[in-house]
């Protein structure tokens, strides 16, 4: 029976696409994919090798994805039934997929989520770039570039010592917290549930309507109390109903508000009304939608990586 199954395992590694690591009670298969795969089923786990490229169309995983360094995995029609692991500078782009897994990344280039649905999402360094998706967990960014636009987050959204987190025509059904990020942030005609907290953060921070990021079109709503403290950016905070109430302290400069805020708690803190000066200057603004440049960067990696696979031919999955 050993002979067996040591054959058995022999002959999975002999075929290249299924390598076997053994253990001390059994092994552990997986598959590689580099090159072009389609609508197959693979039944374990799925590796993208370290510098190699992989695209998917249609292809279902039912163990964990791996993302190895340097690696680019482009995935569309897919589902993975596990996890994802994207690891340093390595690239992940999804469209019209389902992970119903958690997806992890670590010191990756990036992850462009499109039209696809997710659980949580947690990232160190790189983007983190979602649009017209799902995220049913919490989703936290460290150190990286947060956009999400048109989305539905059932958890929390967390950007924490980031460039910059910017919120687009999105529902946040958890809490909303940023913090510490150098480049501010914008929430633009979206919602959030729980409490929202924007503090520590520079530059600019544009909060519903207009502001020094230039024009958003559409109301941002928040259900609960509203924390905008010890910030160094100009903050604005416009075009927004607040259920809760606000906390503006230790802002340097104070808080804008503008005259289409409408706080229904109680306001602590100081804050400074804008005056025309400040909302002429907001219409003139040219917008600085940092979502086109991300979209960019994705792009010129996902078009690298497609080619990449193609040279490689059909990854014999």
């Amino acid at each position: 029976m050993k002979i067996r199954t040591f054959i058995a395992t022999a002959s999975l590694v002999a075929s290249g696409s299924l390598m076997a690591v053994t253990g001390s009670a059994q092994a552990a298969l997986y598959t590689t994919c580099v090159g072009d795969g389609g609508a197959v089923t693979v039944s374990n786990d799925l590796v993208v090798p370290a510098g190699k490229s992989c695209t998917l169309t249609g292809t279902k995983v039912k163990g964990t994805v791996t993302v190895e360094a340097g690696a680019d995995l482009v995935a569309a029609g897919a589902t993975f039934n596990g996890t994802v692991t994207v690891k340093e500078n390595a690239y992940l782009d999804l469209t019209d997929t389902t992970v119903k897994g958690a997806l992890t990344t670590d010191s990756a280039f990036g992850t462009h989520l499109e039209k696809s649905s997710l659980k949580a999402v947690d990232a160190t360094k790189g983007f983190v770039y979602a649009v017209d998706s799902t995220l049913a967990g919490n989703v936290r960014t460290e150190a990286g570039e947060l956009y999400v636009s048109g989305s539905t987050l059932s958890g929390s959204l967390t950007g924490e010592g980031n460039q910059y987190s910017d919120v687009y025509d999105t529902t946040v059904k958890g809490a909303l917290t940023v913090d510490g990020n150098t480049l501010g942030g914008v929430f633009c005609a979206s919602e959030v549930y729980g409490a929202a907290t924007y503090t520590g953060n520079a530059d600019n921070l544009q909060i519903g309507g207009e502001g020094l990021l230039g024009s958003c079109a559409g109301a941002s709503y928040f259900g609960g109390d509203l924390k905008i403290t010890d910030n160094t950016a100009n903050a604005v905070l416009d075009n927004s109903i607040v259920r809760g109430g606000l906390t503006a302290t230790g802002n340097n400069p104070v808080l804008v508000v503008g005259e289409l805020a409408r706080i229904r708690g109680a306001v602590t803190g100081e804050t400074a009304a804008a005056g025309a000066s400040f909302s002429r200057s907001a219409r003139e603004a040219a917008p600085q939608d940092r979502g086109a440049a991300l979209a960019a960067k994705a792009d010129e990696r996902a078009a690298a990586a497609r080619a990449d696979a193609d040279a490689a031919g059909d990854s014999g999955l």
